[in-house]
């Protein structure tokens, strides 16, 4: 299970990415994860080097190997660039943003925590593939006119990376935050 131990709020917003004490596992498990795309990237160009395009045999996995090379190289970016924060601007005042993100966590179900006056968590249980005590946080850092925000996955065995729900929590944070 990944933990932030010794998240530090301030030193993570100057740089806009997360400062944080990290384990052996969580360092195992970024390897892990990065040898897993990488080996599934290459085992599927070495598999399209094999495919005849003019075989209707072969059409298939003509159509589905570049597929899954683009969401190896994705997922890659995605597991590598999950610790650095996005920032969205908003207009309102601070207190308002902060009010409006717990209501957004309220109203999605998610468990609120670690309220202070730069940080929020938002958690949600995750069951992806089966597995149990998986868990997405977001973490929304408050930053003068700005919300500084990343989400990272947890699991009882591999952290794997988020890779679409990102987009979908981008566009619902500019929504609730330009009202």
């Amino acid at each position: 299970m990944r933990t932030l131990k010794d998240l530090d709020i301030e030193k993570s917003i100057k740089p806009r990415k997360l400062i944080f004490e990290e384990s052996w596992f969580d360092k195992s498990d970024s390897f892990i994860s990065y040898l897993i795309f990488v080996a599934l990237g290459i085992s599927s160009v070495l598999c399209l080097d094999q495919i005849n395009p003019q075989s209707s045999n072969d059409r298939v996995g003509y159509y589905l190997f570049p597929i899954i090379i683009s969401l190896c190289l994705y997922g890659f970016y995605c597991k590598f660039f999950e610790k650095n924060l996005r920032e969205i601007k908003f207009s309102i005042h601070k207190e308002d943003a902060k009010q409006k993100i717990l209501e957004y966590g309220k109203k999605y179900h998610y468990r609120i925590s670690k309220i202070s006056d730069n940080l929020i968590f938002l958690n949600e249980p995750t069951d992806d593939f089966g597995m149990k005590n998986t868990e997405k946080t977001i973490l929304v850092f408050f930053k003068g006119d700005a919300i500084l925000y990343t989400l990272i996955k947890e699991g009882s065995r591999l952290n794997f990376p988020v890779l679409f729900s990102q987009h979908l929590t981008r566009r619902d944070f500019k929504k609730i935050l330009k009202k």
